[in-house]
């Protein structure tokens, strides 16, 4: 059965939805409290099917901008018991992770891009540090001369 929350949406669509979420207003409040609505009867009607936490975040991704899902995720977290809300961040979190680069296929640099361009912000600030303590004096001063010569030609 289609989730009637988001009638089969997957992504946002064209027009003002494909601005970034930076940049993009708070458009909609009726039609996400609409979608909230429906995707919580659709939970309750049909708890193992479908899933409807994730269509519902594509819609609320359409209709709200950052701060106003922040705001939301925040007050849905803090609705719950500590530990509950503990063990619900963390699974989301798991989720949103690239999880330990794979090893290198063909190219190295090409698959070290890729891995970055997947992983979490503190994923990849853990593996540079890591990475950044195993590298010896020479190269760590011959990487910051380039990184500043980039810099400086940028």
């Amino acid at each position: 059965m289609e989730n009637p929350a988001t009638g089969g949406v997957s992504e946002c669509r064209t027009g003002w939805l494909d601005t970034p979420d930076d940049t993009r207003p708070i458009h909609d409040l009726q039609a996400a409290g609409r979608a909230l609505g429906s995707a919580l009867v659709c939970l309750l009607d049909m708890p193992s099917t479908g899933n409807h936490a994730a269509d519902l975040a594509v819609i609320l991704r359409c209709r709200l901008d950052a701060d106003a899902r922040l705001w939301l995720a925040g007050a849905a977290l803090l609705s719950l018991p500590p530990d509950v809300a503990e063990e619900l961040a963390e699974a989301v979190l798991h989720d949103l992770r690239a999880g330990p680069p794979v090893p290198p296929f063909l190219d190295v640099r090409e698959d070290a891009r890729d891995w970055a361009t997947f992983a979490s912000p503190g994923e990849r600030k853990a593996y540079l540090g890591a990475i950044w303590g195993r590298l010896p004096e020479t190269e760590r001063v011959s990487f910051l001369h380039a990184a500043r010569r980039k810099r400086r030609a940028a």
